[in-house]
């Protein structure tokens, strides 16, 4: 079953951007939380700003890296790398322009935006 990805990004500053690559990290969002997941643990974090940021609006605050291996762990960005056939820092440098626009995309198909619950 092919998954529709009619929200994904066609170009990220000016960089084109794999659709697979864009698929990936919504399955990977998914697997981790979904949207409420990834939202709820980066408030643990302290980024909620960033992440609310990220919902309903085209301006995204960026994440560095070390907020990403904070997020999910080194070890699982390691191993979804390697499941791409990346280095780890070109996944996190990629996956830092990519999840604002995948979980601004997915939360937009949900219904929920930075005033909705979202658990």
């Amino acid at each position: 079953m092919k998954r529709s990805t009619h929200f994904f990004p066609k170009s990220l500053w000016g960089q084109s951007t794999s659709e697979a690559f864009c698929t990936a990290v919504a399955e990977f969002v998914q697997r981790h939380g979904a949207v409420s997941g990834i939202v709820k643990r980066m408030e643990q974090l302290g980024l909620g700003a960033v992440a609310r940021s990220w919902l309903g609006s085209d301006v995204h605050v960026p994440i560095f890296s070390e907020q990403l291996h904070a997020l999910f762990g080194t070890s699982v960005l390691r191993a979804f790398a390697a499941r791409l056939g990346l280095q780890p820092r070109d996944l996190v440098r990629r996956l830092s322009q990519t999840l604002p626009q995948i979980l601004n995309g997915l939360a937009s198909s949900q219904g929920l935006t930075p005033t909705a619950p979202m658990y």
